[in-house]
């Protein structure tokens, strides 16, 4: 244990990034070590990374690549670049040669937080609920339930610095954990920098004009923004002086490999981290070419480094990158950490996927500018300064791009609808991965189903579902469903997750039409045949998101959802297209008759007065529509335009004309929507 010289122990990283999980590799008979053993030999030896990697006692069929995916952030193994051959840190060399767990275990404790922060704990407590505790109130780590200290403590009783005393149910330290103690010494918790705001008596922000201007955008411009930022290298503590740090280093022009060469001896990164980097301040408009080989500082980065404020380097990225000062606003409403963010950025933002590591990026360069501050748990709150910086640039948000045909839904219902819709579809998404909480997944679906107008009610509990639907409509014509909710940490929802006999046990035992399993993602074809042999649908949380979105913005009658739901596995969305582009048709022609009648009725030659088939005539050329209308089609709006209860359409005969202006149809229209509003929230109160 003790056959390296402890002067050679890793030096700990700061508390603030080393990595907050174990490595989540299978555990083999003889225990975690052997396990990491395997894996680096194969590493070592050049094992192609696709091969599936046997660990002894595991049934678990990793491949390398996956294997080293989950050791890199502990600093086990790297990549020279994207996609190449994976290798072996110095560190990881040194311990597959001497095998000393010693080493082993204080290159943990260097790279992971609360290690030696355990084993300190365990000189006073004895069980995981209290060392949860700890984690929690002492160093602010956050966890919701017992798995990471689990992780922590399988992993040190196979190093042979804990024991559990089963007979008297509780962990204890041994002598060899008191070794490694006395070697690294754990963190004081009250060293801990949290909540602390150095912007507290600040007058001003510290933010040029210029840069200020940078951030008014038209919605082009806001649309156009990149979504990743990519590589920064150096110390993330120190990111705003790196970037100044190149910007004065290309103030006259520098050849690229001069670039290289300064990168390597200052950083030891890789030539192909650097050209990532590059087009990082090329794409910020800090940096230019001058020729195919050589880079220099453009105005805006010279001004940048002129004046000397990390939060001009926010305004420039704001300028070309989305979702920076997005990130402000949302933290302004309630403190919030970076899975959260990153759920927003898709749910609110149309990010096209959760990408954590983006929005931590985002968080390091606010930080840096100190505008946010961490408040504990992972979370982040603004600083005073932040607070000073969102009222002085109101942050802008781009307009999400839709259907064409959808471009003319804006009703006031939806307006409605959209204030709680983004909440809900966050928490939808936040949930689906919280699977020590599963509760939490179910009731999130309840408020899900809701919004498509459904009777959602959480039931749980052993032999019944997790959630069952029931339309709010007569007897004869209604349908129930049972959804079966499956939350896991990774996202990935597989075969062995789920039992197809109980899922038809449950909808026999609730007399249900349909049974639905919602997952944040399905993996396996073998999965979705037998979902599709068994009748069961199967929605992933984008799936889902877009089958709500869409029913705000065309709310479509229950009967046309039977389609949806009747064909089993992967939920396919495209079974109910026909059924929306005939509601925005009707939409359509609903604005297009009244406008026309309006219009008509200034006409001294019609005198307002038109037959069916001359509104077909003004009507078969407009653009709003694939198909012109027919004259059936104009005949039926016209009847329901002219009923007693609309009376925004007049008859006399044949005839039809406008009765009163397009406000007034507005103004009778929006009475009717309150009546409803009204009744649901009767309805609601009474059940």
């Amino acid at each position: 244990m003790d056959s390296i010289d402890s002067s050679q122990y890793p030096k700990p990283r700061e508390w603030n990034v080393k990595v907050f999980a174990m490595p989540r590799i299978p555990r083999s008979i003889k225990g975690y070590p052997e396990s990491l053993s395997i894996i680096l030999r194969a590493v070592s030896e050049k094992t192609p990374k696709n091969s599936i990697i046997q660990i002894p006692g595991s049934g678990a069929k990793n491949s390398l690549e996956e294997l080293c995916i989950r050791l890199r952030p502990m600093g086990f193994v790297f990549q020279n670049r994207p996609g190449s051959a994976w290798e072996l840190s110095k560190e990881a060399s040194y311990w597959l040669e001497t095998k000393d767990e010693m080493y082993l275990a204080s290159f943990l404790n260097a790279n992971i937080r609360f290690i030696s922060e355990l084993l300190n704990s365990l000189l006073n407590v004895h069980t995981t609920k209290e060392l949860l505790m700890i984690a929690n109130n002492e160093y602010l780590l956050g966890w919701e339930g017992k798995s990471q200290v689990s992780d922590r403590l399988q992993w040190l009783r196979d190093l042979g610095l804990v024991e559990f005393k089963e007979f008297l149910q509780k962990y204890e330290i041994t002598g060899s954990g008191k070794q490694l103690l006395s070697i690294t010494s754990p963190v004081n918790p009250n060293s801990l920098t949290v909540n602390i705001d150095e912007t507290v008596n600040e007058e001003k922000v510290p933010v040029s004009n210029w840069a200020l201007n940078l951030c008014k955008l038209s919605q082009e411009e806001l649309q156009d923004r990149k979504t990743s930022i990519g590589y920064v290298p150096g110390n993330s503590n120190q990111i705003y002086q790196t970037i100044l740090g190149y910007l004065q280093l290309m103030q006259q022009p520098i050849s690229k490999e001069s670039i290289i060469n300064y990168s390597k001896e200052t950083y030891n990164v890789s030539e192909a981290s650097i050209n990532g980097f590059l087009s990082i301040l090329t794409h910020a408009q800090l940096i230019e070419k001058e020729s195919k080989t050589l880079y220099k500082t453009t105005l805006k980065g010279k001004k940048l480094v002129s004046d000397e404020s990390e939060v001009n380097l926010i305004c420039c990225l704001q300028n070309r990158f989305a979702f920076i000062l997005e990130i402000l606003k949302e933290i302004q409403q309630k403190e919030l950490n970076a899975k959260e963010l990153a759920s927003i950025s898709v749910v609110s933002y149309g990010y096209p996927s959760e990408k954590i590591d983006d929005i931590r990026k985002r968080l390091i360069f606010l930080k840096a500018a100190k505008l946010i501050k961490d408040c504990g748990k992972n979370s982040f709150s603004l600083t005073e300064r932040g607070k000073k910086f969102i009222e002085l640039i109101q942050p802008q948000q781009a307009k999400k791009r839709s259907n064409e045909a959808d471009s003319n839904v804006n009703t006031k219902i939806v307006k409605q609808q959209k204030a709680e819709l983004d909440t809900v579809l966050t928490e939808v998404r936040l949930a689906s991965r919280d699977s020590a909480n599963p509760d939490r997944f179910e009731k999130a679906l309840v408020m899900a189903f809701s919004l498509l107008g459904f009777n959602a009610t959480w039931l749980g509990g052993s032999g019944k579902t997790d959630v069952l639907l029931k339309t709010p409509t007569a007897p004869k014509f209604n349908y129930s469903i049972t959804v079966d909710a499956k939350s896991t940490s990774n996202g990935a929802v597989t075969e062995g997750q789920l039992n197809f006999d109980t899922l038809l046990d449950h909808k026999k035992k609730h007399h249900a039409d349909y049974s639905i399993v919602v997952g944040y993602q399905f993996q396996g074809r073998r999965l979705i045949e037998r979902a599709e042999k068994h009748g069961v649908i199967l929605f992933d949380i984008e799936t889902l998101e877009q089958l709500i979105r869409r029913h705000i913005e065309v709310p479509l009658q229950f009967n046309a959802y039977t389609k949806l739901f009747s064909e089993a596995g992967i939920a396919n969305l495209s079974l109910i297209e026909d059924d929306r582009k005939q509601m925005i048709r009707n939409s359509n022609l609903f604005q297009a008759i009244l406008i026309c009648l309006s219009e008509e009725s200034l006409d001294p030659e019609t005198q307002g007065m038109l037959l069916p088939r001359d509104i077909y005539q003004l009507l078969k050329k407009n653009k709003e529509f694939e198909t012109s209308p027919s004259i059936k089609e104009i005949e039926t709006m016209l009847s329901f335009l002219s009923s007693p209860f609309i009376n925004c359409v007049g008859a006399n005969k044949e005839e039809y004309f406008a009765l009163g202006s397009l406000n007034d149809a507005a103004k009778k229209f929006e009475f009717y929507l309150q009546a409803a509003v009204n009744s649901s929230k009767t309805f609601l109160s009474i059940n």
